[in-house]
């Protein structure tokens, strides 16, 4: 037997606006020596989760060893890699999880990720328009990933850069970030330590109203196609399965383009 659904894109629009057209999502790197729970149950990240639930925030973590992005130079800070490819084995591992978990509206990138997420937006397969960067810092002892950052400066994505004057061996470094983007806000705590903003910060709604403002058509896979008349929209697709209409989860979830009201799109329920 074959079920066949027949639907015209209005039809979509009306379902989608009222449950996850606009909701963006967000991949987020951890620090080093942590982990995507670490991230995920800092008190700044919850207060975040908390005031934008429309937002989804999704927590990768590191593939090497001691939950760091890339390691530190064999010979100590006084002898700075040179290696251009040296987080090659990280920029992999998120062309995978992007392809697996995406698609994604913005990368945010807080301490070590925040370098991670430079060098991931100038290699990776993946196309994000917004970054947000919480405590982070140019990897100055490794040589080779400055030049595939300088080789990508300016960087053209819409940034939100975020350090705290109180956060005392990462403050004086955090100030050189902004130098590798043509568009940034730059948000400085003077209470915030190494540590995301929590609701308390005076700065905090600052980065809601950054990521509440994030259009979710606005990332790509960055192949460069495109409707050159401008007249593409964007519409993001979610597959839902379950028992009944109210225990249903995502199992799939694509990006539309559209420059057509009346489309018709197909779905087939065929038993094995």
């Amino acid at each position: 037997m074959k079920l066949l659904l027949n639907i015209t894109l209005s039809v979509v629009l009306c379902i989608f606006i009222s449950t996850q057209l606009f909701a963006s999502r967000i991949l987020c790197l951890h620090g080093g020596d942590g982990s995507a729970s670490s991230l995920e149950y800092q008190q700044g990240m919850q207060d975040l989760i908390a005031a934008l639930p429309d937002c989804e925030f999704i927590f990768a973590s590191s593939p090497i060893a001691g939950g760091v992005w890339y390691n530190d130079p064999p010979g100590g800070s006084k002898e700075p890699t040179n290696d251009p490819n040296w987080a090659d084995a990280s920029v992999n591992y998120l062309n995978n999880f992007i392809d697996a978990n995406g698609p994604f509206d913005a990368i945010l990138g807080y301490s070590q990720g925040a370098p991670m997420s430079l060098v991931y937006l100038a290699t990776g397969s993946y196309h994000f328009s917004n970054v947000l960067l919480f405590n982070g810092y140019l990897p100055t002892t490794h040589m080779g990933l400055i030049s595939v950052i300088d080789a990508n400066s300016p960087y053209t994505q819409s940034a939100l850069i975020f350090i705290a004057q109180n956060d005392t061996y990462f403050y004086q470094i955090g100030l050189e970030v902004k130098s590798k983007f043509a568009n940034y806000t730059e948000l400085i705590s003077t209470s915030a330590g190494h540590a995301l903003p929590t609701q308390s910060d005076s700065y905090f709604q600052s980065v809601v109203n950054f990521l509440a403002s994030i259009d979710s058509s606005g990332s790509d896979t960055g192949n460069g196609t495109g409707d050159s008349s401008g007249n593409l929209q964007s519409f993001r697709l979610n597959i839902f399965q379950g028992d009944d209409l109210n225990n249903l989860e995502i199992i799939d979830t694509r990006i539309i383009e559209s420059s057509s009201q009346s489309q018709f799109f197909k779905a087939e329920l065929i038993p094995e």
